[in-house]
């Protein structure tokens, strides 16, 4: 599931993610909808959050120039299996 899931359109809110009403199609929903793959996207949601607040300091967070490479990163080592 990629990254830009989550976002809302820049031109709508820059610092917001949705990890429960994310952006898929009637048939893409219907592979997301379960347990499992929530908990994949809160946590997601969660430390691309945190590392969004960490690297903006004390100016406006961007949630669309977060770096992704660093994200999988960090997410692979908290465990979580990105690719099959």
């Amino acid at each position: 599931m990629p990254y830009r899931m989550l976002l809302a359109k820049r031109s709508q809110a820059a610092n917001f993610l949705a990890p429960v009403p994310c952006s898929a199609s009637h048939i893409g929903y219907g592979a997301i909808r379960l347990e499992p793959q929530f908990m994949i996207l809160g946590q997601s949601a969660g430390v691309a959050a945190a590392m969004a607040v960490q690297a903006a300091g004390s100016s406006a967070v961007d949630m669309h120039s977060l770096n992704v490479t660093a994200l999988q990163v960090e997410l692979t080592k908290q465990g979580q299996m990105l690719y099959p």
